[in-house]
């Protein structure tokens, strides 16, 4: 892709924020040098013996390294000062640290790529120890090259990075910078999804290490085939997983059409992601990516062939008038430099939620002005982005298709939302909250009121307080609590793991 339109592009898509915080969860201020409790300088003692590779262990007396460490979670807010930073650089060394953990009764929180939101997610303060996956990166493509086995340390640019020059690549993130464990814990939304699901849904098998240490293999045909389900939208709640298997495939170029449109046509807009949702979404080569800003909507047409004007996006090319940003086709590589500035760092703060309705227009235009309407009196220097993802029914059938999950998906197009508010003054975070409560409870309301709710919480979007789990339904938590009652006996990742959707909370 040419660089002036690659620059463009970088620059017409940096809007979507990075860093989640609210009022009442803690936001690492200027002091690095917390005290820490005894208890938990012993347990890093202890680990910094243990892992004896280069910056193994890391203490905030580290100075600049520490902090670089830490600073590997994007979001500000979730930068939190750890009692100490291990980085484990095998399946071995995570096994020795959740012994040592174990032991001693320490609090921890696991970091793969640090792009969660939420603080205690993939972030600690002083009472624990943050391990971080990053050392665990590499991506093996097997000789057949039908599958790679991705460390959960990876960044998604690394793993296409490896894998498209090969000729194939795997269902992954959307954006370069997001890392692999959090995304394929979550689900991960693909540009691939109408054809193959979801990321989890194209796992051949995982490598975990569990609570007593002991590090397994799990695949679906295997004596760990109930771990390797519970993997499948249980997240967080049964151990480390160490090692991703994934099934690849063929990928040539992309057809990429990224444009803005006015504010005068956002509720055409709106209604035309339902037009496409019901026709042009039937064709599963077809892919799109949206935002709708204070200056209008913009969105990222991709068809998986290099074709001019595919006929699944008619809905948008009927809209008339429209700014080009870019158009071209190329590799998925290139698709990923439209995107990859859509995360920035920096100390900007961000919280947003996420609900899920069945396709309606008018819904579409009704949901959107209510987030126009509350927005409206956010905090100066405030701002937000609305941005929907439109799913079709295949990613349904297809997860059942190729062995299930436990997220309870009904087999129906509709749409996860996700949207942020985002602010530098913290003086402010009380009254973003409250702003971002009622967008929830006013866009679930009108999504009643017409009869299209839909239960299910997209894990990768969802806010901190919301029930992730409970939207799977009563049988797939139980299976998921089922399932964590056997591999984790002595609940060490419900009474030890900081934060995240964890089955405690349920």
């Amino acid at each position: 892709m040419p660089a002036s339109i690659r620059n463009a592009v970088l620059t017409a898509l940096s809007v979507i924020p990075t860093a989640r915080s609210v009022a009442h969860i803690p936001v690492r201020g200027g002091d690095t040098t917390l005290p820490v409790l005894r208890s938990q300088q012993d347990t890093c003692n202890q680990l910094k013996q243990a892992l004896t590779g280069v910056n193994g262990t890391l203490f905030p007396s580290d100075g600049a390294t520490y902090e670089d460490f830490e600073e590997e979670n994007y979001s500000a807010a979730c930068r939190l000062p750890a009692a100490c930073i291990v980085n484990p650089k095998s399946a071995q060394e995570v096994s020795t640290v959740i012994k040592i953990l174990s032991q001693t009764g320490t609090k921890f929180a696991v970091r793969s790529g640090g792009h969660n939101y939420i603080p205690g997610f993939a972030s600690i303060n002083e009472t624990g120890v943050l391990v971080s996956l990053s050392n665990l990166n590499t991506t093996v493509l097997s000789t057949d090259k039908k599958t790679a086995k991705i460390g959960p340390g990876n960044r998604w640019e690394e793993v296409y990075g490896a894998l498209v020059p090969q000729g194939v690549t795997v269902v992954g993130g959307r954006v370069g910078p997001v890392g692999v464990g959090g995304l394929m814990l979550g689900g991960g939304l693909s540009y691939f999804a109408t054809q193959r699901g979801l990321a989890f849904d194209n796992v051949k098998s995982y490598e975990v290490v569990l609570a007593n240490g002991s590090i397994v293999n799990a695949s679906a045909n295997n004596q760990y085939s109930d771990l390797y389900k519970g993997l499948r939208g249980g997240g967080p709640n049964f151990g480390i997983v160490t090692n991703y298997e994934l099934y690849t495939f063929p990928v040539g170029n992309f057809s990429v059409d990224a444009r803005a449109y006015n504010t005068n046509q956002t509720d055409d807009f709106l209604r035309a992601i339902a037009e496409y949702q019901q026709e042009g979404q039937l064709d599963p080569l077809s892919s799109v990516s949206i935002q709708v800003l204070e200056t209008g909507p913009t969105i990222m047409l991709l068809y998986n062939e290099p074709v001019q004007s595919a006929k699944a996006f008619d809905a948008f090319y009927n809209l008339g008038s429209y700014t080009s940003i870019a158009a071209f086709n190329g590799s998925l590589i290139d698709v990923l430099a439209l995107t990859g500035s859509r995360f920035s760092t920096g100390n900007v703060s961000t919280y947003g939620e996420t609900f899920t309705h069945k396709v309606n227009a008018d819904l579409n235009v009704d949901l959107y002005n209510i987030f126009v309407e509350e927005t409206a009196n956010l905090p100066s220097g405030a701002s937000g982005a609305w941005v929907p993802n439109p799913i079709a029914a295949s990613v349904a059938t297809v997860g059942k298709q190729y062995g299930g999950n436990l997220i309870g998906l009904q087999e129906v197009p509709q749409q996860w939302y996700e949207w942020f508010i985002t602010w530098t003054d913290l003086t402010q975070e009380q009254a973003i909250w409250n702003i971002s409560q009622r967008i929830t409870q006013r866009c679930t309301a009108a999504t009643a009121a017409k009869n299209a709710s839909l239960p299910y919480l997209f894990t990768n979007t969802a806010g901190m307080e919301q029930n992730v789990l409970g939207s799977f339904g009563s049988k797939n938590v139980n299976t998921i609590k089922a399932i964590a009652a056997k591999y984790d006996p002595g609940q060490i990742f419900q009474k030890l793991q900081n934060d995240g959707f964890l089955i405690r909370k349920l």
